[in-house]
Parts: C-alpha cells; structure tokens; sequence
C-alpha cells in the first residue's frame, strides 16, 4: 500500500512536469508578456537559499519565499505562526522549547545546548537556543523556509531544512512604518520600524520596535487562585548601514529582547492523568482545555535574549566577499508546575528553571559572479559557545535537587558548491562541507536544595569529537525560460549531544544523518498561473531522542538514538490570479514518515489509578513519527476592489490538518482539525493609512500545542482559541 502512495506520488510529479511543456507550448506568448499588473501579483522572488541573489524558481530544492506584506497580511508576528502558511512545516512548543518539524523531521531532546535540527538563521546568523526559536518579527523584510538536508551551506543541525529570516537594512531614504492593533484577551501590538540617512550616500541608520501584551486564554478553576499571566513582550532593534566605497558595506546590528509567556507552561492533565491524585487527596484537577490550577509558585516563561553582529560586504569584479561575525546570549527563568494540578498541602511537583545559551560565530563567504557557465560559493564557519542549567531545580514531596550541568561546544566547517551551465537550459551543481565539532559535559548535582549556591567550578564529565562530510548534487533543466524540473540528492548531519540534564554520566547521544532524494517543478505555466511541485524520499539514520523516566524519585531525561526511519511525500505550492480583483493560492502537503527500527524507545503509560505515569520499554518499529501529520492544506483568498475613494482588500484562508501524535506509541494525538483566518482591510488613497479588521481560528477549534509527558503527568498545553480586533498600519 505505502508503494502504491508512492507510485501514485511520482506519476503526479510526471503529469505535473508533462503539462507544464503542454502549457507552455499552448501559452508562451501569455507567459513572455506579463503586465504590470501581473508581475505585482505573481512576482518572481529573489532569494539567498543558494548563499547568492537568485531566482527562487532556479534554485533546485524546495522552498516557500513570504514577503514581509504577505506575514503583514496573515497576521504573523512572529516565528511559531510561520506553519499556516508553510506546507511541510510544524511548530511544536515542549515546555519552554520550540522544536521546528519539517517534513517530519524533528528532535525530542530540550535543554541548553540541545539544537534543533531545523536551523533557524536571523539576518545569516545561526540561531542554536531553541528556548528563543519562537522570537518576534517587527521589521521583517522576507522569510525563506529551506526544505530537506541544508548539509552543505548551512551546515550542522540544518537536517530537516533551514528558516532565513531576514529583516529590513537601514536606507538612503526617510522610511517607516507603523502598527497598532487591539483584540479580545486584551490583546494589544504595537510595532515600528524608521530608517533614516545621516550622511546621503555614506551612512544610514534604522530603529525598530515591537510591543505585545494580553491576557491569558486559559480559565484559572482554583477558587482563590493567584491569576494568570498572559504574554508581555518587547524588543528594540537598531542598524547602522555605512557604505565605505562603492564596493564595500557595513552593517553593524544589534538587538535585546525581553519576552513573557506562558502559552506552553500552562496546560492540564490529559484525562485527569496526575501523580497529584497521591500527593493530596483535595487536589484540583483540571479536566477540560484551557482549564489549569497551578500552586501558588508557578511562574511563567521569561527569556531575555541580546544579540550583535556585524556585516562586512565587499563586491568585487567577479563575485562577493561577505563576513558576518555574531554573538548572542539567551537567559531563561521560570517555575513549572510539573504535576499540572493544585495541591493545597503544597506538596506538587515543580521545576525551577535557570538556563543560559551563548555563542560566538564567525563565517566568511565568497560567492562568484562570473560571465560564462561557471561559478561558485566558497566558505568557512565557526562558532564557539555553551550551554548550561544554572541551576535546574526540581523539587518532588520528598526530594528538592539543584542541578548545575553545562555543554561547551566548539565547531569548525569548510564548504563550497560549484555551478556549471552544461547548456542555455542545463545546469549542474556539486557542493561538499566538511564539519568538525567538539562537545564537553560538566556538572554537579545538590541535593535538598532547589535554589544551591553557584559552585566554584564544575566537575568535568565528558567530552567527545565528531566530523561529517555532507555532499550535495542537483541537476536542473528549464522547460521554459520561466520553468525549470530539477532532481537534487543532499545529506544533512546534526551534532551529537549531551544530555544537560543528567550529570552523574556521561549520556550522549551520537550525530544522526539524513540521505534525501528530490524531484520537483517550478514555474509560471501562464501569466496566471504559477506551481511549485516536488516529490522526495528520505533516508533518516541514527534519531535522536529523548527518554524521559524516574531516578530515586526525581523525573528526569535521557537521550538515546534510535536506528533508522525513513521519509516519503510530495507537496504542492499553487497560485492562480483570475484577475486583478481575486487570485487564489493552495499548498498542501503529504507525508508517510515512518520509523523503520526503533526498538529501543521507551514510553510512559498510566499507572493503574491514572495517577501519574510507568516509563515502560517499547517497540516503535512501523509507528508514524511524531509531529509529523499525514496531510495538511492550506488555501488563501484574496479580493482586491477600489471603493470609497481608497482600496479594500479582503484575506480569507482555510488550514486544515490530519492528526498529530506527540508520544512514540501514538497514545496522545491531536485528532485532525480545520481552522479559518479572516481579514479586511481599506487603503484610503494616497494616505499610507490602512484600517482592517481581522479574526484568527474562526473556527474556535482549540487543539493541543505542545505536550510534556514525564512519570508525574500527562501534561498537555493548548493553541489560542478564537481571536478578533482591529489594526491600524501607516506607512512613509
């Protein structure tokens, strides 16, 4: 039957491909003579997927290219709500952590120093905390999700794909924007963004802001409860742009952010499930979503994050020289309630929580711009950094324990892809990277205390070496001048890692590696009409997972690697323009990812009370991966008419979703659901000013968001149910 899906999906590819020649032959004068009109609706998208300015239709991999009008238009504002207009992406929050899925690759294992293995860049530059992978978007310029291994350019932890982010430079002209909007759950925003000159030509400056606060959308059932926070959330950004000559350009940044949330800390207990029933017989136990009753020192997520870089860019004769040197830091405190119940006795279970990341970077790039078949990008990347629990404090009804555990991390890479045009309509491109990393355990554990005092130095652990080479070729042909077929074959490699957590061992787990095949379309088959198609299959070796369990009554983690898995789907990317006044576009993306021997995993089950959970071993061969829904679908809407003497723009977009397991024996799943977002706005003319209306998850559907499943409960914490309010932009 899978083979039978797969067949099915390689002949849609073929059909695909075959219609594409047929329209082209029935319509290339449409095609070569595109209007005004057409081109700003179905713009070709320049990108840097390849580390060069380009064509997103001549890069032969899978990307989705949003504009910063289009995240304007959806209502994104920020990283996590890039799903609903990504086919093949999830974003799934594990407590404090947000752990990107792409194509149904993901990891389980949380803490400092634990990567991601989707790499999320902000202006090129690797962001490694995955307690700051959800982070506010106020000036963004453009977003690229790269899809399938990003091995060779973007290098360790980059095996599901990669997320560019990319925000607006400073410019030679007076620039700006503005945004308030206000909603139900007291929702208020308000962002901005000015660039200015300082010296016409030579020097450029830009500022930019964000602010966000509500309430909580969660229902506090205790009756003489604390209250609960909602989100409170600020960031300040400022550039200085300084063009030295004609051909080199710096870019200094840099940032600080302060963000307050507790959407993925809050939750209940799935069915009642809390070892909280035990510990005191007057527990209130939440049984429904969005219900919680927390003890009385629950304390929501708070991350502060600072970040600097600078950019150095030199354009030569024949190519560009491109420096960017990062550092960044990210601190994390709270208190989770790990029993996701109320024990008046004061007897639960929770987590203090006190962790830090900081990473130094350094890369150094040369893309060639050279006349004739042949060009190329050569690079070098290094980074320097650590993470660490300072401390991790978790206090049971008979046991408190701070644990104080550090990761140090050292990594070198060499790389370089070639491109060669065989032909006007054939072209060939080889890379290679060569990866180099070093990671090293320190730490101590103190028992009766959840808050001990910083030790002196950390005992020293472990430390372990790998290196990788991840090759990339991909071979392109253009049907049309405006449609190219492609089939690339790329590994992608992510670090191996060390359990933060667990500091009485060394508990590794070894880098895991993807082999990924893919075969895809891209191209306008008219004026109208404009598809991105692809089919792929992956080869995932070596899974990295974490195991949560009990050790003398403490619940704690470790990592492991599973043996293989492997990956087949198709997506489709389509857009058509019926006219000026109304274009549609669909996305819709299929997945069979199944695990193929993962004999090693274990599971936590109930207890027979359901108070709480048994880790028990498991065989999760054969099982669907987790986070990883079979379908999902997305289609937008737009309307465009003049009326009142200014322009009326009206959004309407359908996601729909499969169901979602979050644990290894598929026991917590999220069923699959539909959500409708909504949005009209009216452009005065030649005011800058626009008014809209808006309303996300009309549909009210309240799903789960993210789980933490540990021996004390089956916690379970949820999406935002329906929201509406007014906007207000204004644009110089």
């Amino acid at each position: 039957m899978r083979g039978g899906k797969m067949l099915l999906a390689a002949s849609a590819m073929v059909n695909i491909m075959t219609f594409a020649g047929a329209a082209w032959a029935q319509d290339s004068t449409a095609s070569a003579n595109v209007g005004p009109q057409d081109a700003s609706v179905n713009a070709d998208i320049v990108v840097t997927a390849q580390r060069r300015s380009e064509l997103a239709r001549d890069v032969p991999l899978s990307l989705t290219a949003l504009s910063g009008d289009a995240l304007r238009s959806a209502g994104v504002t920020d990283t996590y709500s890039l799903q609903n207009l990504t086919p093949g992406l999830k974003m799934d929050r594990v407590g404090n952590f947000t752990l990107p899925a792409i194509r149904g690759i993901t990891t389980t294992i949380t803490g400092p120093a634990a990567d991601a293995n989707v790499a999320i860049y902000l202006d090129g530059v690797y962001q490694p905390a995955t307690v700051a992978n959800t982070f506010d978007l106020p000036d963004v310029e453009r977003v690229e999700v790269l899809k399938g291994p990003q091995g060779t350019l973007f290098g360790r932890n980059a095996t599901g794909g990669a997320i560019q982010v990319f925000t607006k430079e400073p410019s030679y002209e007076l620039t700006g924007a503005g945004t308030v909007s206000y909603g139900n759950y007291d929702d208020f925003i308000a962002k901005g963004f000015i660039s200015a000159p300082l010296v016409a030509d030579k020097l450029a400056v830009s500022l930019s802001g964000f602010y966000h606060s509500n309430d909580s959308y969660y229902h506090d059932i205790r009756p003489d409860g604390p209250g609960l926070s909602g989100a409170k959330a600020w960031l300040v950004r400022g550039k200085l742009r300084m063009d030295l000559t004609e051909r080199l350009k710096v870019i200094l940044s840099g940032s600080y952010s302060d963000r307050r949330e507790s959407v993925a800390i809050y939750g209940s207990p799935l069915n009642g499930n809390t070892v909280a029933k035990l510990l005191d017989p007057n527990a209130i136990i939440p049984t429904r979503p969005l219900d919680v009753a927390l003890n009385d020192d629950s304390r929501p997520q708070h991350v502060k994050a600072y970040e600097f870089s600078g950019k150095i860019q030199w354009e030569g004769d024949g190519g560009t020289l491109t420096s960017i040197t990062a550092y960044n830091k990210f601190k994390l405190r709270n208190v989770l309630d790990a029993d996701y119940a109320y024990t008046p006795n004061g007897v639960g279970v929770n987590y203090h929580v006190n962790s830090y990341d900081r990473y130094f970077s350094q890369e150094l790039n040369y893309a060639s711009d050279l006349d004739g078949p042949f060009n190329f990008v050569l690079g070098f990347y290094y980074t320097d950094g650590e993470g660490a629990w300072y401390p991790l404090g978790v206090q049971t009804p008979t046991y408190g324990v701070s644990i104080y555990g550090r990761q140090e991390v050292k990594s070198y890479a060499g790389f370089g892809e070639l491109y060669y045009n065989i032909t006007d309509k054939l072209s060939v491109i080889g890379g290679l990277r060569y990866s180099w990393e070093k990671r090293s355990q320190s730490g101590d554990q103190f028992l009766g205390s959840v808050s001990a005092p910083v030790p002196a130095h950390l005992t020293f652990i472990d430390s372990k070496k790998w290196d990788s080479f991840t090759p990339r070729a991909s071979i392109r042909y253009a049907v049309t001048p405006r449609s190219n077929v492609y089939f690339t074959y790329s590994q992608g490699f992510k670090s191996g890692v060390y359990n933060t957590s667990n500091v009485g061992q060394a508990d590794l787990a070894n880098p895991e590696k993807v082999k990924a095949f893919e075969v895809g379309y891209k191209g306008r088959l008219s004026s109208a009409l404009t598809i991105d198609a692809a089919a792929f299959y992956y080869k995932y070796d070596d899974l990295q997972a974490n195991i949560l369990t009990s050790v003398d009554g403490v619940p704690l983690s470790f990592v492991r690697n599973a043996a293989t898995a492997r990956i087949y789907g198709a997506e489709l990317d389509a857009q058509y323009v019926f006219s000026p006044a109304f274009d549609l576009r669909a996305a819709l993306s299929y997945l069979d990812p199944r695990y193929q021997d993962f004999t090693n995993a274990s599971v936590n089950v109930p207890n027979a009370l359901n108070a709480g959970n048994d880790t028990v071993a498991y065989d999760a061969s054969g099982q669907q991966m987790i986070r990883a829904p079979s379908f999902t679908a997305s289609v937008t809407a737009n309307g465009h008419a003049d009326i009142a003497g200014g322009k009326l723009d009206l959004m309407a977009s359908l996601y729909y979703t499969t169901k979602v397991y979050f644990t290894f024996d598929h026991r917590i799943q999220q069923p699959g659901y539909a959500t409708v977002d909504a949005r009209a706005a009216w452009t005065p003319a030649n005011s800058g000013l626009t008014v809209s209306v808006y309303g996300k998850n009309l549909t009210d559907k309240v799903t789960i968001g993210g789980t933490f499943v540990t021996q004390v409960a089956d916690g379970v914490s949820y999406t935002q149910p329906r929201t509406y309010g007014v906007q207000l932009d204004y644009r110089f």
